[in-house]
């Protein structure tokens, strides 16, 4: 039965892939992917399809993980988008999820772990907006219900002007929390100052109350203010220990072994303490056991790891074969981890 059923949800999930087909966006990746064999880029799309039915890859994750070169065996290693979706929907509670979805929400239910000061627009007038905004230079506004970096906006306080007006402008866009801006450790600043570089903690709780660390993930910016994956930033993965495996890589999966603007080096690049982040993802990781399986994301301060945002339904991230030289995805540690 359980077969019949797995056989069932690729199936619905390849149909659904097709019925909302994006040619010109299957076949960039069909090129991208392309480049890494002889094969020519129509054999490449008909193995993105049969990924899809076959491992529920998306087209996306066939690009960004190198399935075109990678064996049967391996490509089975692997953990995709539909799958880690299918496992929050199944794990997580349903009726719980506002408190990730919403980040108002969020900074009620996790305030102590945040390490920020921040406001509601909504729920303050000019005067507590104004006495915000008072000594600082910078804050950050953000849609509550924003994701990817979407929704986000770093503001020069001196450029604000009439604040009641700021605030009409607030509720207008959307974007009613405000932030102070996060003083990131220096040892992070050095690999590159333009953003808070963070990292993506993707926890499990299980039933017997062990909170495994299924993958670790560190994100760095490169040019912009966000340093998010969709909007330029790069990431590479980090061992047990908090020191980054190998080079980075973006969406187009560029490597850099050295931030091409600091200079920085990447690979071994030990992140600043790193035990107390484990410490702080295992006491969030309790914090909420209707939602055992989120992906956090994580800024290092001078004094402290804070949380920036928690993932009901995190993103998958793993090492890119043609830049780490590993072949070999996170499937396994999920399974031994969920037992399934």
């Amino acid at each position: 039965m359980g077969a019949v059923n797995r056989l069932y949800r690729r199936a619905r999930f390849f149909v659904r892939r097709v019925t909302s087909f994006d040619r010109e966006r299957v076949m960039q990746f069909a090129r991208q992917s392309a480049t890494l064999s002889k094969a020519p880029v129509w054999w490449v799309a008909a193995d993105m399809a049969w990924c899809a039915v076959r491992y529920e890859t998306t087209f996306e994750n066939y690009s960004e993980w190198d399935f075109r070169i990678l064996r049967g065996r391996e490509r089975r290693t692997y953990m995709t988008d539909p799958k880690s979706f299918h496992l929050s929907r199944r794990l997580n509670d349903d009726s719980i999820r506002g408190v990730f979805d919403d980040k108002l929400q969020f900074a009620h239910r996790f305030g102590d772990e945040l390490g920020r000061a921040w406001l509601d627009v909504t729920a303050t007038d000019v005067a507590a907006l104004a006495a915000f905004l008072e000594g600082r230079e910078r804050v950050i506004t953000k849609n509550p219900g924003g994701v990817g970096g979407n929704g986000i906006t770093m503001r020069d306080v001196a450029t604000v002007g009439d604040t009641a007006a700021f605030r009409e402008e607030l509720l207008r866009t959307g974007e009613t929390l405000v932030e102070e801006v996060l003083e990131q450790h220096p040892e992070m600043a050095r690999l590159y100052p333009g953003s808070v570089n963070s990292l993506r903690v993707v926890t499990y709780r299980d039933p017997d109350d062990v909170v495994h660390v299924l993958a670790a993930v560190l994100k760095v910016g490169n040019g912009g203010v966000i340093d998010n994956f969709s909007n330029g930033g790069m990431y590479t993965m980090l061992d047990a220990d908090g020191r980054a495996l190998h080079a980075a890589s973006d969406e187009e999966g560029h490597p850099f072994e050295t931030h091409p603007i600091t200079g920085v080096a990447i690979t071994g690049y030990q992140v600043p303490l790193y035990p107390e982040v484990l410490e702080l993802v295992d006491r969030l990781a309790r914090r909420v056991p209707e939602m055992p399986y989120i992906g956090w994301d994580v800024a290092i301060t001078p004094e402290r790891p804070v949380v920036i945002e928690g993932n009901h339904n995190t993103g998958v991230f793993q090492s890119k074969p043609s830049v780490s030289g590993i072949r070999r995805g996170l499937l396994p540690r999920y399974r031994a981890a969920m037992r399934f």
